[in-house]
């Protein structure tokens, strides 16, 4: 199928998902959490409480997770955009008509979605430790997904591109730390 079918299709659903669904009690919900700033205290506080119940494990956990954000965000930002060169559907070139940009214009490129790649990866680097809590971490992921189409600033096909290859990266993470910890010279003797 020819590019120019896929980007249609893209378009289309974001128009939907942009525009249709657009309100100001979401315009507002979703220009707080799709930006970082406001996640930084939240994020200490989970942190610190995640530290005090889980000890040792959660340090383990937390600077994996750094190591897997250090991983996909530039592999995301710095490798795959440049590579794909598209442009965000907010850019003054490609403006999608009727399109609600919460954030403005932007030149930078669109795929994949950084922050999807960021939030998929982590999510499954917890699930993979804590498998019962699933639903908890996709569905934290899947907002911030939803957070970057509905201010305006990628379409539906960044956020899965995003997606997956923050679903790689973590699984990646997690699966070489489960061989690194079984090589016999990285063992300590008890």
């Amino acid at each position: 199928m020819h590019p120019d079918f896929f980007h249609s299709i893209d378009t289309s659903l974001f128009s939907f998902l942009n525009s249709f669904l657009s309100c100001t009690l979401l315009d507002y919900f979703f220009v707080t959490i799709t930006d970082a700033r406001f996640w930084i205290l939240p994020a200490v506080f989970a942190a610190a409480l995640f530290i005090m119940t889980e000890k040792k494990h959660a340090v383990t956990v937390l600077c994996l997770a750094l190591v897997t954000v250090a991983i996909s965000d530039p592999f995301s930002s710095l490798i795959f955009k440049p590579i794909f060169s598209r442009a965000r559907p907010c850019n003054i070139d490609v403006l999608v008509p009727g399109g609600h940009f919460l954030f403005g214009l932007k030149n930078s490129f669109s795929f994949p979605s950084s922050h999807a790649a960021n939030m998929f990866a982590q999510a499954i680097l917890f699930t993979l430790f804590y498998p019962r809590k699933w639903y908890c971490f996709f569905a934290f992921a899947i907002l911030i997904g939803f957070s970057r189409i509905y201010v305006g600033v990628h379409y539906p096909g960044d956020v899965l591109g995003g997606a997956i290859l923050g679903l790689i990266t973590g699984a990646v993470v997690y699966y070489g730390y489960r061989f690194s910890a079984n090589l016999p010279f990285l063992k300590t003797k008890s």
